[in-house]
């Protein structure tokens, strides 16, 4: 979530070089207070699907337990950093491998969780459209498992080489949030403007295409077309895209334009203070996606519905059960006694 382009003007004011205006107590109480019940969340998701057969082999929950993975490393580490930060109004500890830590979450984690957003909302489309490409194990090695690997390896291999290896010399100022500025790669002409454009921008416009598409294929099927497709299973999958597309809509998306307006000429210190906002909107998207997967999955809520239930039913029947035991038990005593 740190910026990807900083200015080489160093008379201007750019992203590295200053904070949101909004107060750090505001900012403090506002990450712990969604990321405690978000961090809940995203656990208790991924323990309901690792822990269900069905859930777990299901093709189209792999790539949420994967985003909910990058997500919980932003709110065990990023959001943590950034609270310490806030408290002792600096880096701790003022090290470079905090930094380096830092963005590897911050930028590396997250963009490739806007990467993986697009194969989610590309996967749908396979999923309801295209099942027959999903039938045998081979097929789904092809389809599903290898694109995904691919995706995976690119980004952790992108992202550890340019952050810890890239033959550049990183600037450190343990002053300011993220460690001031972004890693020096993404002052190269060449693999800045990549990490920008191919990891960030392009992304946070095409997931947005690729869900708009589903949701009128869903449309188009359902009143058109007149195949027998599973309307409830297409409504939730399109609910879910949907929220997804929201969120990136008022974080990433506007990043991306703003990137972009500044690529093409625009100066760097004009929107340094929408982007600061729009950076640290980019935490909501963290907090809120393992409540979408929640509410998508209706299974995970249902049996931990039953499950309390059950519960609430055990308590009651124990509590029964000693009402009518205990007097009886009294008067024996009693009788004894006597």
């Amino acid at each position: 979530m740190a910026d990807n382009q900083s200015s080489n003007d160093t008379g201007s004011v750019s992203f590295g070089s200053a904070e949101i205006s909004l107060p750090r107590a505001a900012r403090f109480w506002i990450l712990l207070l969604f990321d405690i019940p978000s961090t809940i969340c995203a656990f208790f998701v991924l323990f309901c699907i690792l822990f269900d057969q069905k859930l777990r082999s299901a093709v189209k929950n792999h790539i949420l337990i994967i985003l909910l993975i990058f997500g919980l490393a932003a709110q065990l580490i990023d959001v943590p950093f950034y609270l310490n930060f806030i408290i002792h109004s600096g880096v701790v500890p003022a090290q470079h491998w905090t930094c380096l830590l830092w963005w590897s979450v911050d930028i590396g984690m997250y963009n490739g969780g806007i990467i993986l957003m697009v194969w989610v909302a590309l996967e749908r489309h396979i999923i309801i459209f295209h099942d027959q490409w999903l039938l045998t194990r081979k097929r789904r090695i092809f389809v599903h498992y290898i694109p995904l690997l691919f995706i995976l390896l690119y980004i952790f291999i992108f992202y550890i080489y340019n952050i810890y290896y890239f033959p550049c010399e990183n600037a450190y100022d343990y002053t300011l949030p993220y460690c001031s500025t972004s890693p020096c790669f993404q002052n190269d002409p060449f693999m800045g403007e990549w990490d920008w454009i191919v990891n960030t921008t392009l992304p946070s416009f095409l997931e947005p295409v690729f869900s708009v598409a589903f949701v009128f294929r869903v449309i188009w099927h359902k009143y058109h077309a007149q195949l027998p497709i599973q309307w409830r299973k297409q409504r939730k999958m399109a609910i879910q895209l949907m929220s997804l597309s929201f969120l990136n809509l008022i974080s990433n998306f506007p990043l991306g334009i703003i990137g972009m307006a500044h690529l093409v000429g625009l100066p760097q210190d004009v929107g340094v203070n929408a982007e600061h906002y729009f950076f640290f909107l980019c935490y909501f998207v963290i907090f809120f996606f393992p409540f979408i997967c929640l509410a998508s999955i209706s299974s995970v809520y249902s049996k931990f519905q039953a499950k309390m239930l059950r519960r609430r039913r055990r308590q009651r029947q124990i509590q029964a059960f000693s009402l009518t035991v205990k007097p009886a038990e009294f008067r024996m005593n009693m009788t004894m006694q006597q």
